[in-house]
């Protein structure tokens, strides 16, 4: 698969996703179902907008997943849940268009401002198909929506306020790596892969999206831990039972 079809199938994955009424069960697709804006997206990279409209924090949270925080912000000129600014972020890098090319960010316009953005999955007949966060069914743009769902405009509809293109350049297919960004899992167990060298965690504590994890001495990550020390204080392993 290329880059672009790598971003597509995180996003896929999610279509359904429900908000929260509160933090818990931000894992469950379907379950606490609300309308107070809680998501896994805000949790995993904006904890200090949990609660807020999260169709930006979305984007950014798939762009995220499938090439990891470094390499996505290169690519799209850095992260912003507010969706005017990071449409700017696109205007700046040159990498603003009026038609869209599959693997764009799409950008929404109200009367006042841009309001609302997603993914594009197609381009086929006169129309664009997306993925969008907190929108819902139907024909018209839904801001606000609270549900991960695909969507389909005509390319002549007047909310549509353009297309920022992420620098594909600067990244190979995820698939011709080892291993994804983010969580990855076997049969032994989950380990996390923090960057685009196939790099993860190893015998260390780390907190991902406000969460305490602990990775043993294989990268595993383990439950009920137990942490021993050297003389002088310092780490010497982690070890404790694999999640699975």
């Amino acid at each position: 698969m290329t880059a672009v079809e790598d971003l597509l199938q995180v996003a896929a994955a999610e279509v359904g996703y429900l908000e929260k009424r509160t933090a818990a069960d931000l894992d469950s697709k379907l379950s606490n179902a609300g309308s107070n804006n809680y998501t896994k997206y805000a949790r995993d990279y904006f904890p200090s907008l949990q609660g807020q409209p999260w169709c930006d924090m979305f984007v950014d949270w798939c762009m995220i997943t499938t090439f990891g925080k470094d390499l996505a912000a290169k690519m799209i000129g850095g992260f912003d849940a507010y969706t005017p600014a990071s449409a700017d972020k696109y205007r700046r890098m040159n990498r603003w268009f009026v038609s869209p090319e599959v693997g764009d960010q799409i950008f929404f316009k109200n009367e006042k401002r841009i309001y609302h953005t997603g993914i594009v999955e197609k381009v086929e007949s006169g129309r664009v198909y997306t993925i969008e966060g907190n929108t819902s069914n139907g024909s018209e743009v839904v801001a606000n929506g609270g549900a991960v769902c695909r969507k389909s405009y005509p390319l002549s509809h007047p909310r549509i306020a353009g297309y920022g293109r992420p620098r594909w350049d600067l990244v190979a297919s995820v698939s011709e790596r080892k291993y994804a960004n983010g969580w990855n899992k076997n049969n032994t167990g989950w380990w996390y892969v923090y960057d685009d060298k196939d790099n993860y965690h190893v015998n260390n504590a780390i907190r991902i999206g406000g969460r305490l994890y602990f990775f043993d001495t294989e990268g595993y990550c383990v439950k009920n831990p137990t942490v021993t020390t050297l003389e002088s204080g310092e780490l010497d392993r982690i070890s404790g039972e694999r999640v699975k």
